[in-house]
């Protein structure tokens, strides 16, 4: 619909606590889509939040529709589908007292697939952390995998914490299959700690060194630029703003080299060496823009080849270089303004 032109989609399935910080900061038109089968804490988002952004679902969804037993934990917060390994790395040592199971449920489960089926929505980014099913959640969303979510972000394990729980390999598995490719694990390279021998004796001296077993991290996954041309190729519109999300989403998921290397190549490659004007007026753009700017102005202050160079990549993206000195800022202040008047 012509009004929702240049809005990303984020599908968030457990939603617990409010929106995931990855999107805190977005400047561009949003509707986030929020899944939080707990009723009490549906209420309580739906109290919080601004309703003309938020959605909240008090949904559960899984890889079919139909009945499951949910087990509700003394930690609310770690309910699930799946009973709890309390002999687990994660509960033995992380969470000692916080797994037992106090209540099971029988809840209705729906897949992604008919949810945004019913509703007439692609999704253009999906976020899971529902506590040891992420990887049916997934495969749930087979259909609008296939079609049009341009990146994933999802907890993840490499060892279980619950009882039948699918691990990483699994889920990396499905999404190659569906024409992903992995972004990056947002992991620091630390465990659960063990002796309190994490902590650094010396402060000055760096921290090089890992400490505990990995067990979970959340893996980011986005669509390769060859999937979006072939996808959205035809639409001129429709594929610079696919481009600007799957850019936008590596930024806010701390590749933005990466966002930057596959807007620039994306423009450059597009024949006219600019985007639509259509497209370069939504907040989407000059959000995008603002970002981009403040992000490659750190290379300012030596000014030699290598600024030379950023200055380059902004401009085969935005026709106009990066200023530098006692420009910077006036540039930037212009685009902010852009941004206030962009997509009203």
């Amino acid at each position: 619909m012509e009004e929702r032109f240049g809005s990303t989609v984020v599908m968030d399935v457990g939603a617990r606590y409010g929106m995931h910080p990855s999107w805190r900061g977005y400047k561009g038109k949003m509707s986030y889509l929020m899944f939080e089968p707990d009723t009490v804490e549906a209420e309580r988002l739906r109290s919080k939040l601004d309703k003309t952004v938020f959605e909240i679902f008090e949904t559960a969804l899984d890889s079919s529709e139909g009945e499951r037993t949910f087990h509700l934990l003394k930690h609310r917060g770690l309910s699930s589908f799946l009973k709890p390994d309390l002999t687990s790395e994660c509960f033995r040592r992380l969470k000692p007292g916080q797994a037992e199971i106090e209540r099971e449920i029988k809840i209705r489960t729906r897949t992604i697939d008919a949810v945004m089926a019913e509703r007439n929505i692609n999704v253009d980014f999906l976020k899971v952390d529902t506590e040891g099913t992420e990887h049916d959640v997934i495969e749930g969303a087979a259909a609008q995998l296939e079609d049009c979510i341009l990146g994933v972000r999802s907890s993840c394990n490499f060892q279980p914490c619950f009882i039948g729980q699918k691990l990483f390999s699994e889920t990396h598995d499905f999404l190659l299959s569906k024409d992903f490719v992995l972004l990056n694990l947002d992991y620091r390279g630390y465990g659960y700690p063990r002796l309190g021998l994490f902590r650094k004796p010396d402060p000055i001296e760096p921290e090089d060194f890992r400490y505990g077993v990995l067990v979970a991290a959340d893996g980011v996954w986005i669509r390769r630029p060859e999937w979006c041309a072939r996808r959205f190729g035809s639409d001129a519109d429709t594929h610079d703003l696919a481009m600007l999300k799957l850019a936008l989403f590596c930024m806010l998921n701390n590749a933005p080299d990466v966002g930057i290397d596959m807007l620039r190549e994306h423009v450059l490659e597009s024949g006219l060496h600019r985007m639509s004007e259509r497209v370069r007026g939504t907040r989407l753009f000059s959000g995008l823009q603002l970002d981009i700017a403040n992000f490659l102005g750190r290379w300012r202050t030596v000014p030699d080849e290598q600024w030379d160079r950023v200055r380059g990549i902004f401009a085969a993206i935005y026709g106009e270089p990066l200023e530098g000195g006692s420009e910077f800022y006036p540039q930037v202040q212009e685009m902010e303004a852009r941004l206030r008047e962009a997509g009203q």
